[in-house]
């Protein structure tokens, strides 16, 4: 019988709601993937980088799953760094939503580190079919018929600081509302934005071992939460073993391996610990990074490698 209620509640969720009004997915592997929550990191690698992931349904069989490719890079020995994100994400009752991104980073020197601005612009696809659900009374008004499906807008901006111990960067990494049927393109609801504050410290107490915690705060009108995460660095930071408690249901278990200079492969799990958990399973979310620069250091010393 609970079961049957949760179903309902997620259902209903989805009905109202969209499901989901972002494409900025919840990530429990954050570290691997910063210029998804803040355009501002393009270029932060000082190499060619090209990532990918994918993220299992976080509710069972009733939650979003998202994949993504993003690649950026400084252009030359220019302050501009760009690059490019393709995003699709998938949600019961048959909602897609997929999206292609620029991203633009400005970057000048400032103390012992950097200060880069970013944007982000590119366009965004919603297609919702709410027909698809089986109803108790068919014809019910909030579940219409027929394919919803829109192409619109959108922008993202950002800030961050960072050097060698250290970086802090704030971002809203969407401008622009995902219209329902009955919203006008481009709207702009700013008490619907969501502002990301990250921050992570490097502690280098030798090349065999390394600390490095990091906070990220997601925040907007309706919810507000945080992750806090530790990642040990083991064998020249060739192994990071970690963990982190997203605020105010899970828990994660990271592992990243760097395994060559150029290739990382990460993964996170994601244990669900609210009153739901029997009922729900956990995410699993796996990594792919490809880097290249013309001298690149076997393990880059700085807090942005996780």
């Amino acid at each position: 019988m609970r079961r049957s209620l949760l179903t309902y509640g997620f259902i209903l969720l989805a009905a109202t709601g969209y499901a989901q009004n972002t494409l900025i997915p919840s990530l429990s592997n954050y570290h691997l993937t910063w210029t998804t929550l803040n355009p501002a990191f393009a270029g932060f690698r000082d190499a060619i980088s090209l990532s990918s992931f994918y993220r299992s349904a976080l509710y069972g069989q009733l939650g979003p799953t998202d994949m993504q490719l993003n690649v950026h890079t400084p252009v030359g020995n220019s302050k501009v760094a760009l690059g490019g994100i393709v995003a699709y994400n998938t949600s019961p009752p048959e909602q897609n939503l997929f999206s292609v991104m620029s991203t633009y980073a400005y970057r000048i020197y400032l103390g012992s580190g950097r200060l880069s601005f970013g944007l982000s612009a590119g366009i965004y696809g919603a297609k919702t079919n709410m027909g698809a659900i089986e109803l108790r009374d068919p014809g019910d008004p909030s579940f219409p018929e027929g394919i919803y499906q829109r192409w619109f807008p959108n922008f993202g901006t950002g800030v961050l600081y960072y050097t060698d111990q250290f970086f802090v960067g704030f971002s809203v990494p969407e401008l622009l509302s995902i219209p329902r049927e009955d919203q006008s393109v481009g709207a702009v609801h700013p008490d619907q934005y969501r502002y990301i504050l990250a921050g992570a410290y490097l502690f280098d107490f030798s090349r065999s071992f390394r600390l490095k915690p990091s906070v990220l705060i997601d925040y907007n009108k309706a919810s507000t939460s945080f992750k806090a995460s530790l990642n040990a660095g083991f064998m020249d930071s060739r192994f990071f073993v970690g963990g982190a408690y997203s605020h105010p249901n899970f828990a994660i278990a990271l592992l990243n391996v760097q395994v060559n200079p150029q290739w990382l492969i990460g993964y996170a799990y994601t244990l669900n610990l609210s009153d739901v958990r029997k009922y729900l399973g956990g995410a699993h979310e796996i990594v792919l990074r490809w880097e290249w620069r013309p001298v690149i250091e076997t393990i880059p010393d700085d807090p942005f490698y996780f």
